[in-house]
């Protein structure tokens, strides 16, 4: 979505430098932001409620609130396609996998199926 919407906007967005939160790129609480999207994927609901905690304090509520918006739409966006068995046509998911591999989630496994890594033939699941 970024990437798209980078585009749309006419604004180059270089997803390579946006995985490293310290990479120069001026993210405001980059740090924070990402531990907690990290921990909105887990499992683990003491550190959802810590990492969030540590947002609020060092972004403030709205901007926590915004961010939480954000994870569910992502997850309510992923819970349609996969209840609708909505596939992704091969040109785009190729597209996907580039912008994947910039920010580095091409080496995250999902929770509920074990996947093969593009970049490596390897099968991974979490337990």
């Amino acid at each position: 979505m970024l990437s798209w919407s980078g585009v749309e906007q006419g604004v180059k967005v270089d997803l390579g430098a946006i995985r490293e939160a310290n990479s120069g790129v001026d993210v405001q609480f980059a740090n924070e932001l990402l531990e907690f999207a990290t921990a909105a994927t887990e499992l683990d609901e003491k550190s959802l409620d810590a990492k969030r905690e540590k947002l609020v304090r060092a972004a403030g509520t709205a901007f926590t609130v915004d961010a939480a918006a954000v994870v569910a739409n992502f997850e309510m966006m992923t819970r349609l396609a996969d209840s609708s068995g909505a596939s992704m046509p091969d040109e785009l998911a190729a597209q996907r996998l580039s912008a994947a591999k910039a920010m580095g989630v091409d080496q995250v496994v999902s929770r509920r199926y074990p996947q093969t890594l593009p970049s490596s033939g390897t099968t991974r699941s979490v337990k």
